[in-house]
């Protein structure tokens, strides 16, 4: 037997803080000539040439793009199309939403991006097909549409992010990547003490960190206090230990460095909102997922 194993990168980005959501899109394809008027752009847009050359303008810049070339348009742009005979090219609009409030989320570009920084490197020929997948979901309107069509939007929007100059990203765009890394990398220290109850000093001795740095990380990345996190982490941890080794309330307790199976119990109970012995027995033994450890 032969298994690739391909696992998600460590330093993953984390689109926690923003959430791009699909609107519609179309493909033009051009007959003649035509000067679209000049207008003034409410949500993003994606244009993405199939048959150029296409041209437009810009914030007062004329821009030129390729076959397989993709620009981004955002929220207050001025732009006017240039349509010439024998042009194909797809038309995407979508917004840019804060998960949390359902409001405008950060901005994608710096304040003073450039037109010309607004255009993805690379060829994006190959990504018409996640437009022929929103097609399909648009015409078949089958349950969860909508779901399917924004999780094709949120993989091609970071596709497309990828392929802009880190430097016409807005600063908190910039930060996300190392944010997700130090995301992943204080999760992994409390991973280690899951068996403990070390203090906000230990914790922070451990990353390297003065208590208060670590505190207003983990406020700032996770939105709670290291104590409160390292509790989530554990009562995670207890929930994997009764439903996949069925293992016993008082052991699991144990295991998890609390100081008693009741005060286990009322924890368990503050953050699920049932009881540990409700979990273990709704659950037949399962494996344990992959990469789990005590």
């Amino acid at each position: 037997m032969h298994k690739e194993r391909f696992r998600r990168p460590r330093q993953s980005e984390v689109g926690a803080r923003l959430r791009p959501v699909f609107d519609d899109f179309h493909l033009l394809r051009m007959e003649g000539s035509y000067e679209y008027p000049r207008h003034q752009h409410t949500n993003y847009e994606v244009i993405l040439i199939e048959r150029g050359p296409y041209r437009c303008e810009l914030n007062g810049t004329e821009l030129t793009l390729v076959d397989g070339q993709t620009l981004i348009i955002k929220p207050g742009d001025f732009h006017q199309d240039h349509l010439r005979d024998g042009q194909r090219h797809y038309v995407l609009h979508f917004r840019v939403l804060d998960p949390e409030t359902g409001r405008p989320g950060m901005a994608l570009f710096r304040p003073d991006v450039a037109a010309g920084e607004q255009v993805c490197r690379g060829d994006y020929a190959g990504e018409t097909w996640f437009l022929a997948e929103l097609r399909l979901e648009a015409e078949g309107g089958g349950n969860y549409a909508g779901a399917v069509q924004d999780s094709l939007m949120e993989a091609l929007f970071w596709r497309l992010v990828r392929g802009l100059d880190p430097a016409a990203l807005s600063r908190e765009m910039r930060q996300l990547p190392a944010a997700a890394a130090r995301r992943e990398e204080i999760a992994d220290a409390m991973a280690r003490f899951l068996a403990k109850n070390p203090t906000v000093g230990e914790l922070a001795s451990a990353l390297g960190v003065s208590p208060r740095h670590l505190t207003n990380q983990c406020v700032r990345l996770f939105g709670q206090p290291p104590a409160r996190l390292l509790l989530q982490l554990k009562v995670r941890r207890a929930e994997e230990l009764l439903q996949y080794r069925t293992q016993r309330v008082r052991e699991v307790s144990d295991a998890l460095g609390f100081a008693n199976p009741y005060h286990f119990s009322r924890a368990f109970r503050r953050l699920r909102g049932y009881a540990p012995s409700q979990c273990s027995r709704s659950q037949a033994r399962k494996p344990l997922p992959s990469g789990s450890v005590v």
